[in-house]
């Protein structure tokens, strides 16, 4: 073969991985699932979105909304990751335009990922109070005990930095996020978690009587292999077992996001950003 063919073949292969990048960078999908729980009369959908950091859909994320506005709602769970100081203020004001705007569709609930806390930390500002103020609602560390449709739903939030499998045992049954969850757990209500990091559901044999949990926080595993699925995801490493989708971890039903950004300057590759919606019976 010669080397012009060779020079030729990389550049080919090297164009069909921008364009697979670019793809699952920009292109929204919405991933559908069924949560049987016999709890409810009237079914509840529940659209779900993570990891938004500073991307960009449109002016002021406009595609992103009507994606969201598409799959009609009753409520709306944001599970960490939209504020993130890298984006400046530029990033701050977009984010709360579009959290303005999904708060027009239905009721908005969110729980701060560690990039939102990093950006209190970095700026000296407060992710909670820009977000309050565009009309969500931010559990961290409470719980929310709603109606929707008329019926009674139990919505809960916590922030768990990391929990790592060394942390159970006496350490972990003591741990205010244990305390938290045992709390969320009383009632007889729909009880929906939002978790930015799956961790606790990953590294624990705990069994929770609550019907799900929503988590982002792993991007999908980055990129996706045929096979093998996603390459890397935070705390579990290369090839992790839990990179998006839906599980069951000892009877707790975790729904785990793919959500909407790359990892720092990592692109996406054969893994398109996602919101998923969620329908409750």
């Amino acid at each position: 073969m010669k080397l012009k063919h060779i020079f030729g073949l990389i550049g080919a292969a090297g164009v069909l991985a921008l364009s697979a990048a670019a793809y699952s960078e920009l292109s929204i999908k919405t991933t559908e699932y069924s949560l049987e729980t016999g709890k409810v009369t009237c079914p509840i959908t529940a659209a779900v979105l993570s990891d938004l950091h500073f991307s960009v859909f449109g002016k002021d994320n406009c595609r992103l909304v009507e994606t969201v506005k598409a799959t009609a709602p009753d409520v709306i769970l944001l599970v960490g990751d939209f504020f993130d100081y890298h984006g400046g203020k530029s990033n701050k004001d977009r984010i709360m335009v579009t959290l303005r705007a999904l708060c027009e569709i239905a009721p908005v609930y969110m729980v701060p990922g560690n990039h939102d806390k990093r950006y209190d930390v970095q700026t000296g500002e407060s992710y909670r109070e820009y977000a309050e103020s565009t009309g969500v609602t931010v559990l961290d560390g409470e719980i929310a005990d709603i109606e929707i449709k008329g019926q009674k739903v139990r919505l809960g939030g916590i922030f768990d930095y990391s929990v790592y499998l060394e942390d159970y045992g006496d350490k972990w049954h003591s741990s205010p996020v244990y305390d938290y969850l045992k709390e969320f757990e009383k009632t007889d209500s729909l009880s929906l978690l939002m978790m930015h990091r799956p961790n606790t559901f990953i590294y624990t044999d705990d069994e929770w009587n609550f019907d799900a949990v929503f988590c982002g926080h792993d991007h999908g595993g980055i990129w996706q292999i045929p096979i093998l699925g996603g390459v890397y995801a935070p705390e579990q490493g290369f090839l992790p077992e839990y990179d998006k989708g839906e599980f069951d971890i000892c009877g707790t039903k975790m729904f785990l996001s793919a959500g909407l950004e790359g990892y720092y300057l990592v692109p996406r590759l054969f893994n398109r950003v996602e919101i998923l919606k969620i329908t409750i019976n």
